[in-house]
């Protein structure tokens, strides 16, 4: 029971993770078109909640190996990395996927998520009090 109490969150990020990296890689012209997709700046919502939710796995998985406690410094670390994701995503869009595009404003709404998890994280109390481990 134990080992899947660790690997479940494992699982999730990976799941999470893989499906970030799937969608972004669609080409411009293979997106789904449905009516509801139309919704101004629904795109930009989704990707808050992509980043939103990759800093959280992650935090979880790391969570399940340090008996819950996990600092500010590990919190704010996880952010800067899925916010250079996102900026490496938008490079590799604009260079390899056929009809998509270098977009900043993609890049804004992956630090805004990646914002909303560090401050859902702080005012939540979840993280550890200390700077330090």
């Amino acid at each position: 029971m134990k080992t899947i109490y660790f690997i479940l969150p494992f699982l999730l990020f990976l799941f999470c993770f893989l499906g970030s990296i799937y969608l972004f890689r669609i080409p411009g012209d293979d997106l789904p078109t449905m009516i509801w997709l139309k919704i101004p700046f629904l795109d930009k919502i989704i990707h808050v909640g992509i980043f939103f939710t990759l800093c959280t796995t992650a935090t979880s998985v790391k969570s399940r190996f340090s008996k819950g406690k996990i600092s500010y410094p590990f919190v704010l670390v996880i952010s800067l990395l899925f916010i250079s994701y996102g900026i490496g995503v938008e490079f590799y869009q604009k260079n390899y996927v056929e009809g998509r595009s270098f977009e900043l404003t993609d890049i804004l709404a992956d630090t805004i998520g990646c914002l909303f998890f560090v401050l859902w994280f702080y005012i939540g109390g979840f993280a550890k009090k200390s700077w330090s481990r």
